[in-house]
């Protein structure tokens, strides 16, 4: 097991093999309201890069109930919108490993192409898309057959993906030409590319899909995307190394996981205000926002834990062990 500094160096020099070019709350706005309740899946997984495993959490007593071995180098993680499949992306051997939630067992094994490194599913679970950072393309799977049906061209060295929440349009970041990719998914073709800042590292949508949030690594910020002009309307100030972002279930605020810092920041995007730097563990790579409690889960890949951020007081409530450098987490959305 490597750790602290060897950890971090094993991990970029990881990344920059994936992708030579690339690498050179306020609390919650209506506190009384009731988030949606999750009906299917409790859990939060954790794709752990040198175990070859997922972890999968209890969110409600935070503790790892159940260690999946999947695929060789998982960087991606996914849940089904009906909480029922996880979907993982292996980079070492460009396969998505497909877990079913219930047995926590591996039941497919998808290959697609060169260092699949995210992965995302469409909001009525037939589809998932993968982004695969050394070919320059997203895989379409279809969930039915667990074959791939299309594959489409996008921008140099893609590291992260988003579907919005109907199902329109899917984003990639592509870090290699500090661009973002816009697919249309009934055609499955690019039908624009938006710049953005310095190695787009982080993808996320908002709840009513009208921005999108793009975590710039290079120039510790975040792009903001207005999805109905696909323009970039506005740029919020982050940590140093800018890399994973997820938002609020009502959309505010948003979070983004600091690599360099070891922080997330709690972003007002109305007035472009940071709110809250919450302490977190070492090198946060991967955020996300549990759509029936609000709870923030972090993948901090430097330290092997996951972080549990409560959004109404923005302070971290648990620290969870996880395997070895755990690069990705996911939660089951609900659109």
């Amino acid at each position: 097991m490597t750790t602290g500094r060897s950890t971090i160096k094993n991990r970029q020099a990881t990344k920059r093999w994936l992708a030579p070019a690339a690498r050179c709350a306020i609390p919650l706005l209506m506190a009384g309201m009731a988030l949606p309740a999750s009906a299917h899946n409790k859990n939060a997984y954790v794709a752990n890069e040198i175990d070859n495993t997922v972890s999968v959490i209890d969110t409600v007593t935070n503790t790892v109930t159940a260690t999946v071995p999947v695929g060789a180098n998982p960087l991606g993680i996914a849940v089904s919108p009906n909480g029922s499949g996880v979907y993982v992306a292996n980079a070492l051997d460009n396969t998505v490993s497909v877990i079913d939630a219930a047995t926590n067992a591996v039941t497919a094994m998808v290959a697609v192409q060169n260092t699949p490194v995210a992965v995302a599913v469409s909001p009525d679970g037939s589809d998932v898309y993968v982004a695969n950072a050394n070919e320059n393309t997203v895989s379409v799977i279809d969930t039915a057959t667990n074959t791939v049906v299309a594959t489409v061209p996008v921008g140099n060295a893609p590291f992260s993906i988003a579907v919005s929440p109907n199902g329109a349009r899917v984003y990639t970041g592509n870090t290699g030409d500090n661009t973002v990719s816009v697919i249309n998914s009934r055609t499955n073709e690019v039908i624009a590319t938006v710049p953005v800042g310095n190695t787009p590292s982080g993808l996320g949508v908002g709840p009513l899909g009208a921005r999108v949030y793009v975590t710039n690594a290079g120039s510790n910020n975040v792009s903001v995307i207005d999805a109905f002009t696909n323009k970039v309307t506005a740029t919020l100030t982050a940590g140093n190394g800018a890399e994973g972002v997820a938002t609020s279930p009502i959309g505010i605020p948003v979070y983004v996981s600091n690599s360099v810092d070891n922080t997330v920041s709690v972003i007002n995007p109305l007035n472009k205000s940071v709110i809250a730097t919450v302490p977190v563990g070492n090198t946060p790579q991967s955020v996300a926002a549990s759509d029936s409690t609000g709870r923030v889960y972090v993948a901090n890949a430097g330290s092997n834990t996951v972080s549990v951020i409560n959004p109404f007081t923005n302070k971290v409530i648990a620290t969870v062990n996880v395997g070895s450098v755990p690069a990705a987490v996911a939660t089951q959305p609900q659109w």
